[in-house]
């Protein structure tokens, strides 16, 4: 779509649509022996289109509506479904001078709280080097999470089939607010305070504060840190704090502590935050070198320890090398070492990405694991990935790739994929914010 002009800033709209087919067959050996499972060929299509647009402007105030509105369906046998599709986002938002509001289902990154979709209301205000935002609304209940029902491979009825599972998920209680303050003192350094609370049919699920500062003291000195308290079960679910180094001509290195509580990261309605895990300390270091040969070294080494005093590291090293001065070739090789408590493993991985024409490239992935003990009575496991891609059009792509496994819940397993990928950008004027 072409761009619209005006006295002011000219309307930008940028339209995007792309359409996967794919082709697979799935093949699963039951649990019960003498059992075999159907062999279905799965041809889904699935596409995806989002419009955005920009500087629209309404009576004394130019350039100040812009609005997104992006959305997927499915077609097509999948996982027993023969169509699904959502609305992932349908949000205009209106700016003028300092203050600027939003209406619709939305994306937030509010600082207390990871990734969260809603259907509602943000609005905030920027005063200088000082942000004021806040948010509320009902909590997007996507599709994709509806549980479409469960059976035992092998049955031979539906007997085993729960119909509640059927049932479509109740939007009652199911809503969030927020708000957040940060603060910019000049190209040094910066500070924010943020709030996050979320219920759902049960009852609170997030009640969380965090607060997050950073800088740039040197020029090539970065230092951060990070941290969000739990109100409701009065403890820290997470901090950070780091310190890295990238201005040197031929080298970068970071050190950094971090603290997780994996539970408190969970909805405290959900019984999963019983089971989230032990929460941790870990002390690292990361040190990268520019060799010689188009060449770069990357170490990583961390100690830590988890609730009981029981002690963990890991450590890692990983080098990168491109033979040719084109870039056609990568190869990356990497060697991983783990250690929890009194069990661990050892990593050795391979790759390698090859650009044969400017339009055609494959890549190939292998990793072995070695395990200190046992794990279902096997010591190792093996995966390889191998994919090609053929750029056909700028538009339009093919891909096809395997997947091989030996690992302890599969003697063996082997996937295939093929791709068709569409692309339409009609007269885009590039995806401004």
């Amino acid at each position: 779509m072409a761009a619209l002009a005006n006295a002011e800033t000219p309307t930008w709209v940028d339209a995007r649509a792309t359409v996967t087919a794919q082709a697979f067959q799935q093949a699963l050996l039951p649990g019960v022996p003498g059992v075999v499972a159907p062999i279905e060929l799965a041809l889904p299509f699935t596409t995806t289109a989002f419009l955005r647009f920009g500087a629209l402007d309404l009576p004394g105030a130019a350039d100040s509506v812009s609005g997104e509105v992006a959305a997927w369906g499915r077609l097509g046998p999948r996982d027993g479904l023969l169509g699904d599709g959502d609305v992932t986002s349908a949000w205009a938002q209106y700016r003028n001078g300092p203050w600027r509001v939003k209406l619709g289902r939305q994306v937030t990154y509010p600082g207390s709280a990871r990734y969260v979709r809603f259907d509602g209301a943000s609005g905030g205000a920027t005063f200088g080097l000082l942000d004021v935002d806040a948010y509320a609304g009902f909590v997007a209940l996507p599709r994709w999470n509806l549980p479409r029902g469960a059976w035992v491979l092998g049955s031979i009825g539906d007997a085993l089939e729960d119909p509640r599972l059927r049932e479509a998920q109740n939007r009652a209680g199911q809503f969030l607010l927020g708000a957040r303050v940060g603060a910019r003192f000049g190209t040094k350094a910066r500070a924010a305070l943020a709030f996050h609370e979320q219920h759902d049919a049960i009852g609170v699920a997030y009640r969380t504060v965090s607060a997050d500062v950073g800088g740039q003291p040197l020029e090539w000195l970065g230092l951060g840190g990070r941290a969000s308290f739990d109100l409701k079960s009065l403890g820290f679910s997470e901090a950070r704090v780091w310190a890295d180094a990238t201005g040197w001509r031929f080298a970068s290195a970071s050190v950094d502590y971090s603290y997780q509580s994996p539970s408190l990261l969970l909805p405290q309605t959900s019984i999963l935050a019983a089971f989230g895990g032990s929460s941790w300390h870990e002390l690292g270091g990361e040190l990268t070198v520019q060799l010689p040969w188009r060449m770069a070294l990357t170490g990583r080494g961390a100690g830590q320890v988890y609730d009981g005093d029981r002690p963990g590291a890991r450590g890692l090293g990983r080098v990168k090398w491109q033979p040719d001065l084109d870039g056609r070739w990568l190869v990356q090789g990497e060697l991983a070492r783990v250690l929890v408590s009194t069990t661990g493993y050892t990593q050795v991985r391979a790759s390698a990405r090859w650009r044969a024409l400017q339009t055609v490239n494959a890549t190939l992935d292998g990793a072995v694991y070695l395990y200190d003990a046992p794990v279902r009575g096997a010591s190792t496991s093996v995966t390889g990935i191998a994919s090609a891609e053929w750029a056909i059009h700028p538009w339009m792509r093919v891909m096809l790739s395997t997947t091989v496994m030996q690992t302890p819940f599969a003697a063996f397993e082997v996937q295939g994929l093929g791709r068709f990928v569409v692309e339409w950008e009609p007269g885009s004027t590039g995806g401004r914010p």
